[in-house]
Formats: structure tokens, sequence, C-alpha cells
């Protein structure tokens, strides 16, 4: 799936080209650093796939770079002892996950609290960055995670589109004005769509009943993201990846729909 999503992406770059001059400047650049970081993310995703430590490690970057990123939505400075506390907070966090030893992970969320007790902000960011956005690579079937991640992209991306071409009907439009009730319909059902197709094509084993709930659920990481970057006027959650913004901004969906899919692998 990630080598197939490879040449798309490399197909994309090329059709760009072809349609250049029919674009603005400024939309062909944006588009292209989309399209390279794509590329990026699809490799380091390629790397991630090796193993299960790799796919740890990855998730664990993930882990630190959101922390980092999620700490400005309430005006906290990332100061070296938070930064050496994110790196051994994930570092045992993510231990604890390839051992999967749950004592682990409980007794270090105590200490988070202990720890930060009086600054409430801090413990939610390592809950939501490493306990929630971390969650889904409790999964050791490598596959699995790789299959359902690349699902929520793409409702990202179908969301994006059918909201471009139909949307009418603003949902938030004080949080997010570009978010529409017909880019979240189209989200979920060309999602599910395209999880039935490669379910039967591809015999991907997709639960079918689940996808409408994961779109759903995708959608609502997005808008509390957005949120969050109302409440202190920002418009991306960082600048690290072209034309995508931070971290966050693109796995926000993955905040509530990671321990979904750990709950699905269980079923």
């Amino acid at each position: 799936m990630l080598i197939a999503m490879l040449i798309v992406d490399i197909l994309a770059l090329i059709v760009l080209f072809f349609i250049r001059k029919k674009i603005s400047e400024k939309k062909f650049n944006n588009i292209v650093q989309r399209i390279f970081t794509w590329f990026i993310i699809i490799m380091v995703f390629i790397l991630g796939s090796i193993n299960r430590i790799y796919m740890l490690v990855l998730f664990g970057i993930i882990s630190i770079l959101s922390f980092k990123e999620f700490l400005q939505f309430n005006y906290i400075k990332y100061n070296n002892k938070l930064k050496i506390y994110n790196i051994i907070i994930n570092l045992i966090f993510y231990t604890g996950i390839y051992f999967k030893n749950l004592y682990i992970l409980l007794i270090l969320f105590f200490l988070i609290c202990l720890r930060f007790y009086r600054k409430s902000f801090i413990i939610f960011a390592f809950f939501i960055t490493s306990y929630l956005i971390g969650s889904i690579s409790y999964i050791d079937d490598l596959n699995f995670i790789i299959n359902y991640m690349i699902l929520i992209e793409l409702n990202d991306v179908y969301q994006y589109i059918s909201g471009n071409i139909f949307g009418k009907r603003k949902i938030t439009p004080k949080i997010s004005p570009n978010k529409t009730v017909e880019g979240l319909i189209g989200g979920i059902i060309l999602t599910t769509l395209t999880a039935i197709l490669l379910k039967y094509l591809v015999k991907i084993d997709y639960q079918i009943l689940f996808i409408p709930f994961i779109s759903l659920i995708g959608f609502i990481g997005d808008i509390f993201i957005s949120y969050l970057k109302r409440r202190v006027n920002l418009k991306d959650s960082g600048n690290l990846l072209l034309g995508h913004g931070g971290i966050l901004d693109r796995v926000d969906s993955l905040i509530f729909t990671a321990p979904l899919i750990l709950l699905i692998f269980k079923l």
C-alpha cells in the first residue's frame, strides 16, 4: 500500500507539471510543497514498516514533536527541562508499549501527574501526544497500522476535496470556517467506499462497520486541534512540514481514532 501511495504521489507531481500554466504560481508552489512533503512522509513510514522497533521509534519522534507543538496552545515555553522530560517520558512510554506492559504505562502516567500536578495542561499534553496518538503503536501487526493510517489520511483528502467541490453549509464557522457538512459526509462516504474496494480487491482486512466512525472521529480530532489553534490565534501548529504546517496538523485525525483502531484490532 505504501509503495502504491508513493507511485500516486510521483504521478501527481508529473500531472502537476503538465498543468502548470493553468494555475497560479503561488498555488503551484504550494501544491509542489505538499506533494514533496507527502513523499517524505511516505518514505518515513516505509522505513517505519521495516520492523516494530522502527515503528515505535517513528511514533516516539511524532509524540516528542507533537508535545512541543501542543504546549504553545497554552503559551507554555518549551524550556530545557521540558525537553528532557519529553524525551525521557516518551522513551519510557514506548518501552512499555514494546513490552506491552500496562503497569509501566499506568505508573508512568501516575508519575507525570505527580510531577506536573500544578500544571494540568502539561499532563493533558502528554496524554494527547503520547497516550492517545501512541496507542495505535501497541498493535504489533505493522500492516494493520499502515493500512488504517492510510485510510485516515485519505479521509482528510476526501473531506478536503468534497468540501471544495460541494461545500456550502459550514459546521464550525468560528473554529474552522472551511469545514462543511458536505465535506464531512463526502469524506465518510468516499472513505467507506475505498475501504470496501480495498477489502475485496486487494484483500485488506478492513472492518467496514467501523469505517464511518473512524472518518467521523478523525474529523473531530481535526476540529479539536483547530479549536486549540484558534484560541491562541495560530493558523498552523508549526512549520516543520512544508505546505502542511506542523506535526499536529498532519496527525490531528489520529488523536481519537488511534484508540478506536486499537480496539478494532483487539476485537
